[in-house]
């Protein structure tokens, strides 16, 4: 089933109850499959999107956001021009998110779980594309890449973040070489 709430508005006049269900339900596989380095609060937290279009096509398992995109649940905050999710029976897939209001990139942020120290730690990410593999929990920034994770720096044409590892790759572009700013540790 292909639905365009856009769309559905001018040419295909279907009940607004219809597109409004297709919406829940597209909100409910994203509740299913939070970010996993999000604070477990964050899990229990509604899940908020905004944008100036949306289409769900529930058939194919996708949903895509379009114009001034901006996705919250709890700490995490993703803003793009254009948000595009996989899911599945289990939930969401993949969130591949493109463009955006900082300098033309899309922009991530997520509060982690406290240190040993008991310090929270902010991870942002910045990209021209940022895609997130769910189930292996992986992130890879192409495009002016950018990422900050406990105050650590990496920036280059694709970073790879694998997140249960907590390995970080950069490479750079044709003309940018690679750059990291590690933070004195403060033992």
């Amino acid at each position: 089933m292909f639905l365009s709430i856009q769309q559905s508005l001018r040419v295909k006049p279907l009940p607004y109850w219809h597109g409004l269900i297709m919406c829940c339900m597209a909100c409910l596989a994203l509740l299913s499959s939070p970010l996993t380095w999000a604070l477990d609060s964050d899990r229990k937290q509604p899940l908020e999107i905004t944008a100036d279009s949306a289409e769900l096509n529930e058939g194919e398992g996708f949903s895509i956001y379009s114009g001034n995109v901006i996705i919250t649940q709890g700490t995490m905050k993703i803003e793009a021009s254009t948000i595009t999710l996989t899911f599945n029976d289990n939930g969401i897939q993949t969130m591949l998110a493109k463009e955006g209001p900082y300098e033309g990139l899309a922009y991530m942020r997520q509060q982690s779980e406290p240190t040993e120290t008991g310090k929270d730690e902010l991870m942002e990410a910045w990209g021209k594309s940022i895609d997130y593999q769910v189930e292996n929990e992986f992130l890879t920034l192409i495009g002016k890449a950018k990422l900050i994770q406990r105050g650590n720096q990496f920036s280059g044409n694709k970073i790879l973040f694998d997140v249960p590892k907590d390995n970080v790759k950069a490479t750079g572009g044709e003309d940018k070489r690679v750059k990291m700013i590690f933070l004195p540790n403060s033992n």
